[in-house]
């Protein structure tokens, strides 16, 4: 089974809980973690610890943190092989989620944490520009000195610092 039809089975699995909401977000939030934390990935991918003890630590961390129905979802993409899929499926999983509600993700990359009204703004400009509602999925990164990027499916509007000095620095050296 490809990673995008386990995704699309995660979010079926997702949809019919009474608390799907919650889930979605919760399961975003889990894959986000595991897959930018370089142990978590390390682990997923040695052959050498057996899958059950991955499972296990995964059980504990999470048991208190999050619903039931989220430690199962992690548990099975475990125990299914996909540990070392996360950022697809998270990815995967957040576009198919946005799209059952008619949207589309926009992945938007900043040097500083955008607050909601920040965010609101945000998402009226690209559904303007684009002409379809989006949800954003903002990721904060210490090494953007300012500016802002914004990707919605193939398309990528990037107005980061480090951009533009990368496009003066081509012109200057083609002088």
């Amino acid at each position: 089974m490809s990673v995008e039809s386990f995704s699309k089975g995660l979010v079926e699995i997702i949809s019919s809980s009474d608390e799907s909401e919650r889930v979605e977000n919760e399961i975003l939030q889990v894959f986000k973690s595991l897959s930018d934390s370089s142990e978590a990935l390390d682990v997923f991918r040695n052959f050498g610890i057996p899958v059950e003890k991955k499972i296990e630590a995964v059980q504990n961390l999470l048991s208190t943190r999050v619903l039931p129905i989220t430690v199962d979802l992690v548990t099975l993409t475990i125990s299914q092989g996909y540990a070392d899929n996360l950022i697809d499926i998270e990815s995967n999983v957040a576009n198919f989620i946005a799209n059952k509600r008619g949207a589309s993700v926009a992945k938007v990359v900043t040097a500083i944490d955008l607050d909601t009204k920040t965010q609101k703004a945000l998402q009226k400009a690209i559904k303007s520009k684009l002409g379809t509602d989006v949800e954003l999925s903002v990721e904060v990164d210490p090494d953007v000195i300012g500016g802002i990027s914004v990707s919605v499916g193939e398309r990528t509007f990037d107005s980061l610092l480090s951009s533009k000095f990368s496009e003066i620095k081509t012109v200057l050296e083609g002088r």
